[in-house]
């Protein structure tokens, strides 16, 4: 049961450990470590589909690991647009979601078909 979500633990757990890292950066005013972390969550949020593919060792659970992917992506994408837009509700909550599910479609989808992550 818990190995369909192998990939999306992983993922998470990176993810966790850079959000605590970029926490202890900014709280003590290291803004160069603080800003190369940001933008490999920013990276991270936006991709998380295919970074979950990428880290799935199983072909047969590209379809759900991606779908995984794009379904956490959403709020993590609007809590990010909560952080860029000042920590405050903005426009950014709303765009950042859609900049991520124009990603996540744009690549599964290829001329030659599903992708799931270019893999």
């Amino acid at each position: 049961m818990i190995g369909k979500f192998r990939a999306v633990i992983i993922y998470s757990m990176i993810f966790s450990f850079l959000f605590a890292l970029h926490i202890v950066f900014g709280a003590t005013d290291w803004d160069e470590p603080f800003a190369i972390v940001v933008g490999i969550i920013t990276i991270m949020t936006f991709f998380s589909g295919p970074i979950c593919v990428a880290i799935e060792t199983m072909h047969e659970r590209y379809k759900s690991t991606y779908f995984h992917g794009l379904i956490l992506s959403m709020p993590l994408s609007t809590g990010l647009g909560w952080a860029y837009g000042g920590r405050s509700f903005g426009l950014e909550m709303i765009l950042f979601p859609a900049i991520t599910l124009v990603i996540h479609i744009t690549i599964r989808q290829s001329p030659i078909g599903l992708t799931y992550g270019l893999k």
